[in-house]
């Protein structure tokens, strides 16, 4: 099994010091240990006021996916000059990603110029380093690869823009086991995405899919109609009609007539439809992070919507929210609240100070009433 341990980065968007989670500071809690795996934190919610860095944070961890993979992440390129901080005097973005492997934590650190610009990559497995590659010289400060099927690789054309860890596991044979492979499928599986303008994505797939045609083409009419009125309390009838050009439409049953649901559906109720759709291949995602998850639902929805994250124990998932009535220990715990205050990143226990935080605390109070020290 593989997990996502820690995560730092440095000197990227409006993080010009360093800002880390770490996904292994769990505590010894005896209630909702259903958030954590193996000694890993898989359910993570971030708080934070507006502009504090919440979705620069959510891309800086999908950065990883642009770099080892051709998986959807052009959200990350398309807006250019917006890479480095300005408000410390940096010349590099840093990113660290620490894999737990068994019981092994394999870390793969690089240092970028832009989007796309490579200038140092460092792979090490428990601290020691495995290689140390300085793209502008083109040479390794530490090479001890032998356990990475790597001798016959030419380096030499490498280029700035190939990771040398992506090139690795693209030109060479990586058995069941290897660090590389495991780390490779990790970030393939990847997924980041957002309800607030449109189906916007980042990894585990290409292209862009309309979300009314894949539930119609793919039969889940009846299932969607139960999701949405179970989860999202929406007594609605839904069904099909074939449309001008042949192809079948989703629409809400009236007793006066048909609506085509995307004109009638509600932000909230679209934003549900894009859950939905995600959801279904929840199965095949290894890290999950929704930036302003409920930004258009219900605080009760909301809490529904955590808990259907719940349901997928082997996925890690972090949202953000504004929504302080998911702050309760019968929804995650104080070990999986991150708060932000003043540009820097801590959990709900280390906010808390010297204040022993228990289960019976009413956690949404407590912060509400400006009862941590950020």
């Amino acid at each position: 099994m593989t997990r996502l341990a820690k995560f730092t980065v440095e000197g990227y968007r409006s993080f010009g010091k360093a800002v880390t989670i770490d996904f292994c500071a769990v505590h010894d809690y005896k209630f909702s240990k259903e958030c954590v795996s193996d000694g890993v934190i898989t359910k993570v919610g971030i708080y934070g006021p507006n502009g504090c860095g919440k979705s620069n944070l959510g891309f800086a961890l999908m950065n990883i996916v642009s770099h080892l993979t051709d998986k959807e992440s052009g959200i990350l390129k398309n807006r250019p000059g917006i890479f480095l901080n300005v408000d410390e005097n940096v010349h590099e973005a840093v990113f660290l990603y620490t894999f737990k492997i068994d019981d092994d934590f394999y870390t793969l650190e690089y240092h970028k110029k832009d989007e796309e610009s490579i200038s140092r990559e460092i792979f090490s497995v428990n601290e020691a380093i495995l290689y140390d590659y300085d793209y502008s010289k083109q040479v390794f400060a530490v090479k001890e690869m032998a356990n990475l099927v790597s001798d016959n690789l030419n380096f030499a054309y490498l280029g700035d823009k190939m990771s040398v860890f992506r090139y690795i596991a693209n030109n060479s044979v990586q058995e069941e086991g290897s660090p590389i492979k495991a780390i490779m499928d990790f970030v393939s599986h990847m997924l980041w995405f957002r309800p607030v303008g449109g189906n916007s994505y980042i990894g585990l797939d290409t292209g862009v899919v309309n979300l009314d045609e894949w539930i119609v083409g793919n039969g889940h009419v009846a299932d969607f109609t139960d999701f949405i009125k179970d989860v999202c309390n929406i007594d609605i009838e839904l069904s099909t009609v074939e449309g001008i050009d042949g192809k079948p439409l989703l629409v809400e049953k009236h007793d006066n007539g048909l609506l085509l649901f995307r004109n009638v559906s509600s932000s909230g109720t679209s934003a549900a439809e894009l859950f939905y759709f995600w959801m279904k291949r929840f199965g095949e995602v290894s890290f999950l992070f929704i930036d302003e998850f409920d930004a258009f639902y219900h605080f009760a929805l909301a809490i529904r919507i955590v808990e259907k994250l719940k349901e997928y124990p082997e996925m890690q998932a972090v949202f953000t929210t504004h929504n302080t009535a998911l702050l309760g220990n019968s929804i995650l715990r104080p070990d999986c609240y991150l708060i932000f205050g003043n540009k820097v990143l801590r959990s709900y226990i280390d906010m808390a100070g010297d204040r022993e935080i228990r289960e019976g605390h009413n956690l949404e109070k407590i912060y509400r009433s400006g009862g941590l020290d950020g």
